[in-house]
């Protein structure tokens, strides 16, 4: 669907009825999934740019990370604040992830720390994790709630016991630039990254290292997805979309899906359907296990440009 948006983030609501997107001009959308139509007028959040967004389990409120370091909480429907904003670094939010619960919110930021917050407070949970050399940029919490996840500039990956804070295991190596994303997935004890060196890293939490050799795409790695059955679905700067089998055998064509960067994908709670969101200002549904493209939807709803794009931290490739 054209939804004339550079999108940031995008998700689906838990019971499948929604998207939900935030872009980099600090706004929030949503449309009815099913028949690709707004549900309301974009609502603007915030007038900084909004790097990273996720939904609590209920789908009641959507949690940014800003660039003005902070993270916020906002009613889904809305749009209202349900918060003072959490000065939580010191420097742009480039990335949030939650626990399964929703109780716990973790950020990363452009000033080399991951932090946790307890979400209805606000209030720190721990000291920052610091280890990463220079930003982070990509975070993700186990599905067991295990562990924190961390992704940055310096191209490894870092592992940390999500209570205390200790670091799990060796700095994880393999990427030879800068990790944008990661995803861990709704089961299992892997989890993958992906980097501007073009490729994607399969990681075996019970052994600390690489789950085989690197899945190539040739472009940087902007978006990831890891379903339950394995499957791994990584969105690339050229606009493509890559997909591999748990044991890294490419699945169907790659798929010429946007004109622009791939910046975010998500799929829906049963995981049979995969949204992207593209630097193209297309928003995109497939079926999930076939590739196939679902029925593209038309929107009259134009979105008033802005005078500006605030991009603090860094740059997308």
């Amino acid at each position: 669907m054209k939804a004339n948006l550079y999108a940031s983030a995008v998700t689906v609501t838990p019971d499948a009825a929604e998207i939900v997107a935030t872009d980099f001009y600090g706004r929030l959308y949503r449309w009815d999934r099913r028949h690709e139509t707004p549900l309301s007028p974009p609502v603007t959040l915030t007038q900084r740019t909004i790097w990273g967004m996720v939904l609590t389990p209920d789908g009641r409120e959507a949690v940014t990370a800003c660039s003005d370091g902070t993270v916020g909480r906002w009613d889904r429907v809305s749009g209202q604040s349900l918060s003072t904003p959490i000065p939580a670094h010191g420097g742009p939010a480039l990335a949030v992830a939650r626990t399964r619960d929703g109780g716990e919110i973790v950020s990363a930021s452009q000033d080399g720390t991951v932090r946790r917050w307890e979400r209805s407070t606000g209030a720190s949970l721990a000291e920052p994790l610091r280890g990463h050399t220079g930003s982070v940029q990509a975070v993700a919490v186990t599905p067991d709630d295990e562990e924190i996840v961390s992704g940055g500039v310096d191209g490894t990956v870092r592992r940390w016991n999500r209570t205390s804070g200790a670091p799990v295991g060796a700095p994880l190596l393999g990427h030879s630039g800068p990790v944008q994303v990661l995803a861990a997935g709704s089961t299992g004890r892997r989890f993958v990254s992906g980097g501007r060196d073009g490729t994607v890293r399969r990681w075996d939490r019970d052994l600390g290292r690489q789950a085989g050799g690197p899945l190539v795409t040739g472009s940087p790695v902007r978006s990831l997805v890891l379903t339950g059955d394995g499957e791994i679905t990584a969105g690339c700067a050229d606009g493509t979309v890559h997909r591999w089998d748990a044991g890294g055998q490419p699945v169907g064509p790659v798929l010429p899906a946007h004109y622009d960067v791939v910046w975010a994908m998500a799929t829906t709670p049963d995981e049979t359907e995969l949204v992207t969101a593209g630097w193209d200002t297309i928003v995109l549904r497939w079926e999930r296990i076939t590739g196939v493209p679902l029925r593209p939807a038309r929107t009259d709803t134009r979105i008033e440009p802005v005078p500006r794009l605030e991009l603090h931290g860094s740059t997308p490739f």
